[in-house]
């Protein structure tokens, strides 16, 4: 069924309408993602970042409560009061009394003056002990019965850290809640020959090691939980953590996104692990109060784009109308194109629209341009041929072939079977590359490769009056170069040097920069005569300036057949320079942008 025509008007109206509600969608959507990345991230920082603050406010405590242990153990003061106190046997003896003096003010020392440390104990491994801080005296226990010993020997002098507990003695003494948990820090140290002599032991209240963790300082409510490093949990307290999910089962993911079955809720968590007491931080938050700022946000961004699709309605109706007219007449002028009035130019009058006006002028700016063009690409498409046909003429010098053959036949006469055999296979192959007008270009390895067979075919010509060297960089062996270049200054080169005294040198230079690559071709000849490398400067020079390509012969022709092969394929952006060298020899230098 043919469709019924519709007025132009409405077409732009439906298209600015249908566009700019794509565009008013693509862009609400991209805005909500951003936003919607943007605050879950800050969320998603806070909520790291509250973690990262608590584990390091723990590890600084702990770092304090080892750092005491470790004074006491590296003490000999302490250690010599301690061990004479334990041997003196009678509790009110003098002697003992000094040794208890002595012992506490060191202790005393090594404690400084960190009010937290509510407690610094010593036990020895056979029995006894002496404390210091919130109870200051005798500790009439084992050490070998208590519920620590055993993990503390194992650690073998390095710190150990228990889960909390309450101690009476302790809060009796200051006058706090016979409830209150302590968590303490186990050092086992050892006498000069390694063997076991007691332990240190540093007692903190668990609610100020911990009170970040009860009073997290973010906009959400968390859930804190810290773990040790063999994952049991050390806050909140076991009488404090029924219904608690296991966290730490998903340390591994970092932050996750995952459903609580204990609260029945989805719930986001941070990890932080905790570098000094290798304990694991984590701290979870509900989802829908997670995400709450940023649905609030969207909210917004949703009424947002009602507002705009609304001005966008009306805005489409506006320019549609404002464009309907000028575009018929470009429209009528366009449709009514063909061959005999293909280059013809819109007679339209201003329409004080800058973007209308400037289609009219593109579009007879374009015409110009395209008769111009066409114009110039029939001149250069024929001046291309000649050069390309001039080009692959030149490149099989009949003395080439007749000296070739001439090489073989003697060499077989000879008996030479083996380099007969090489020569033919170079030359099939140089014929078959100089024969083959698939591309204008190919890589500088296979041109490099044709060179080496042609100097090869030379070298059995000449023997050893002829030498040739390759010095290009590998990086350059896949840059596409116009076919032949190469080869054929290197015959330009041998072609001049043999009528100078052997022997003949020649070299193929690659070099690279950051943005252009340059191939050398130099010999040892007699250089070029002051005559022919100004004619042949001269031509190059009007060539790049107006672009007219000379009428070219097959007879001394070869550079500059080069040269109009460079500007038919790059334009001016080539590089092409020769000369005579100051020590004698000529060289010329063709190059170009990498980027080509």
């Amino acid at each position: 069924m043919k469709r019924r025509p519709v007025s132009m008007q409405k077409i732009l109206s439906s298209y600015f309408l249908l566009i700019t509600t794509i565009l008013l969608i693509l862009a609400t959507i991209i805005f909500s993602i951003v936003q919607y990345t943007y605050l879950r991230s800050n969320a998603i920082r806070d909520i790291q970042r509250t973690c990262t603050a608590i584990g390091e406010d723990i590890d600084l405590q702990l770092r304090q409560m080892d750092t005491i242990c470790l004074n006491t153990i590296y003490s000999s003061t302490i250690k010599d009061a301690f061990a004479s106190y334990l041997s003196t046997p009678s509790e009110q003896s003098y002697e003992r009394s000094q040794y208890r003096e002595l012992l506490s003010d060191a202790l005393a020392a090594a404690k400084g003056i960190d009010s937290s440390i509510r407690q610094i104990n010593l036990y020895s491994i056979k029995g006894g002990g002496y404390g210091y801080g919130n109870y200051t005296g005798n500790l009439d226990v084992e050490a070998s019965g208590q519920p620590w010993y055993g993990q503390a020997v194992a650690a073998h002098g390095y710190r150990y850290i228990p889960p909390a507990a309450t101690d009476e003695q302790l809060s009796v003494r200051t006058g706090t809640s016979r409830d209150r948990y302590y968590l303490s820090l186990y050092r086992m140290y050892y006498d000069d020959y390694r063997n076991p002599v007691g332990f240190v032991e540093a007692k903190k209240y668990y609610d100020v090691l911990f009170d970040q963790a009860f009073h997290p300082s973010s906009n959400y409510h968390l859930t804190v939980a810290v773990y040790d490093a063999g994952g049991n949990l050390l806050f909140p307290l076991s009488e404090d953590s029924s219904g608690l999910y296991s966290y730490y089962d998903r340390k591994d993911s970092g932050l996750t996104n995952f459903y609580n079955p204990n609260s029945r809720q989805q719930e986001y968590a941070c990890y932080s692990e905790m570098t000094y007491s290798d304990f694991t931080v984590v701290t979870a938050v509900v989802q829908s109060e997670f995400l709450a700022p940023v649905y609030r946000s969207l909210i917004w961004t949703v009424f947002v784009f009602f507002l705009l699709f609304l001005l966008c309605l009306f805005c489409s109706s506006l320019l549609s109308r404002k464009l309907s007219n000028p575009l018929k007449t470009i429209y009528h002028f366009l449709s009514h194109i063909d061959s005999e009035n293909q280059f013809q130019e819109i007679r339209m009058a201003d329409t004080g629209i800058i973007e209308i006006d400037k289609l009219r002028n593109s579009l007879n700016e374009a015409m110009r341009f395209q008769k111009s063009a066409t114009d110039s690409m029939m001149l250069l498409k024929e001046q291309e041929v000649q050069a390309q046909m001039l080009a692959l003429q030149s490149q099989m010098n009949p003395h080439f072939l007749y000296n070739s053959l001439s090489t073989i036949a003697a060499m077989a006469e000879e008996g030479m079977t083996g380099p007969v055999t090489q020569m033919c296979l170079n030359i099939t192959s140089i014929l078959r590359y100089i024969s083959s007008n698939r591309e204008q270009l190919s890589t500088l390895e296979e041109e490099l490769e044709h060179c080496d067979l042609y100097l090869s075919c030379m070298k059995l010509r000449f023997g050893g009056a002829l030498n040739y060297t390759f010095d290009v960089e590998d990086d350059m062996l896949e840059l596409p170069i116009p076919k032949l270049c190469i080869q054929l200054l290197v015959e330009n080169a041998i072609k001049f040097t043999a009528s100078a005294t052997p022997p003949w040198n020649i070299l193929i230079r690659g070099s690279l920069t950051e943005t252009s690559w340059y191939v050398e071709v130099r010999d040892n000849g007699p250089g070029f005569d002051d005559a022919v490398s100004s004619t042949l400067r001269r031509q190059m020079e009007e060539i790049r300036r107006n672009g007219i390509l000379p009428s070219l012969k097959l007879d001394g022709m070869g550079i500059l057949n080069i040269f109009i092969r460079f500007y038919l394929i790059y334009g001016n952006s080539f590089y092409f320079d020769f000369g005579t060298l100051p020590e004698g020899g000529a060289t010329i230098t063709i190059g170009g942008s990498r980027n080509d």
